[in-house]
């Protein structure tokens, strides 16, 4: 079946530069290496496929091709298809989503301050420390989220990496899935996290 072509997947050349531009498969590669040195190593038993374009919103999902399969894709919404600048902005938004695949809990938490983050909602601080804006300034623009939901969880994660800039990295050298962290894991390892957010970063984020 054929299918209508997508923009952000043809590279030019630039004479100037004597280089070719990236795409959003580059970026991702690119984008993936940035957050594995911000965040920690991905999980490397999954199989990443790439990125596809189709449906109302942005995600990750995992196709099943036999009982032992792991493989993961970033899918961008159907906007993406005639726009380059919100595929990239979407690509940005779902980065950290691969380091852990189908996690729950704190894992759902960076990747929403990464979005907060890259739509221009951060703090300072959390500025110099997490997220897309941090990690893809040049090639993302500014977008703006107001969901309550959103700006709730950005607080967790901005609250834990005032109390420990390294606590990212720290937790998951001891654990690199997020779903596996407790609140009693996250306060054996980050000194002086309290019982409450020990508790919100590993409730399930729902948006």
């Amino acid at each position: 079946m054929l299918t209508s072509p997508t923009v952000g997947f043809v590279r030019t050349w630039q004479e100037e530069s004597k280089r070719w531009t990236y795409t959003l498969t580059t970026l991702l590669g690119d984008w993936l290496n940035q957050a594995e040195r911000q965040f920690g190593t991905r999980d490397r038993s999954w199989t990443i496929l790439g990125i596809e374009v189709g449906g109302p919103r942005p995600g990750v999902w995992f196709p099943q091709y036999s009982q032992e399969s792991r493989c993961v894709v970033i899918h961008l919404s159907d906007t993406c298809q005639s726009n380059e600048e919100q595929a990239r902005f979407e690509l940005s938004q779902e980065i950290v989503h691969l380091l852990t695949p189908n996690g729950g809990g704190f894992l759902c938490l960076l990747p929403c301050a990464s979005r907060l983050h890259a739509d221009g909602q951060s703090t300072d601080e959390l500025e110099k420390m997490v997220g897309a804006r941090g990690l893809f300034a040049n090639l993302v623009g500014p977008r703006h989220v107001n969901a309550p939901s959103y700006v709730k969880v950005l607080g967790y994660v901005e609250e834990l990496l005032k109390i420990d800039p390294e606590a990212i990295i720290k937790l998951r050298a001891n654990s690199d899935r997020f779903q596996d962290f407790t609140p009693e894991f996250i306060q054996k390892r980050v000194t002086g996290v309290s019982d409450q957010l020990a508790s919100d970063l590993c409730t399930p984020y729902r948006d």
